[in-house]
């Protein structure tokens, strides 16, 4: 599987906004990290923000969906599609993601 290099690099410019941050391909897609935690990733198009109790309702609310993998899909982790609405409006990316960086520093505890 390949990386969809001009969607990586477009949602990486939309991130700009929460500071320093490092990349890292893995598994067919990147993962978005800071100081080691990842808080992203950028994969089947789309770009997939780490959740927890604190920010999960911002994507139920939207529909979105859980990243999942596996032959049957059946593997779930706490990552949720981010709306195409967000993803567009630079300043709305930078609060999720901020939300996102807090829930993976949380988890990673």
């Amino acid at each position: 599987m390949t990386i969809d290099t001009e969607f990586k690099d477009y949602v990486l410019d939309q991130l700009n906004g929460i500071g320093e941050f490092e990349t890292k391909n893995m598994f067919g897609g990147t993962a978005v990290l800071r100081n080691g935690t990842a808080f992203a990733k950028i994969k089947h198009g789309a770009l997939w923000l780490k959740v927890d109790d604190a920010n999960i309702n911002d994507f139920i609310v939207q529909g979105m969906p859980q990243y999942t993998y596996g032959k049957d899909n059946s593997r779930k982790l706490n990552f949720y599609e981010t709306p195409v609405e967000i993803l567009e409006n630079a300043e709305m990316l930078t609060c999720w993601a901020k939300k996102a960086l807090e829930a993976a520093t949380r988890a990673k505890k």
